[in-house]
């Protein structure tokens, strides 16, 4: 993939990991925006062709009504970390959640 510069190209990396690990209502619930950290949890989305740099945005979603995030992306890690680290904080997401207390689910489809 190329350089994960735009919003947009980020956006698009990370959709899929959350069709991988939801299911059908969940997903269907969904809302999910990046976000500067500068702005805080609750920051508007940022615009497809926002430049992205590393530790200056976050992924923040709803599912069923609540509310989940993420820490800084570190786009330097390289698209694999990235991918990664989203598993990760979605599952912890998943896990202390009402929706999915507990559970481990791991991603249908591991690149």
């Amino acid at each position: 993939m190329a350089e994960l510069k735009y919003a947009r190209d980020v956006k698009r990396l990370l959709e899929p990991i959350f069709e991988s690990m939801l299911n059908v209502a969940e997903l269907e619930s969904l809302t999910f925006r990046l976000q500067r950290v500068a702005d805080g949890a609750n920051g508007r989305g940022l615009p497809a062709d926002t430049i992205i740099r590393t530790n200056d945005t976050w992924a923040r979603w709803q599912v069923l009504g609540e509310e989940g995030g993420s820490g800084s992306l570190r786009l330097n890690d390289g698209v694999d970390a990235l991918i990664r680290f989203m598993q990760g904080e979605l599952q912890d997401f998943i896990a202390e959640s009402h929706f999915g207390w507990g559970e481990l689910r791991v991603p249908r489809n591991l690149p």
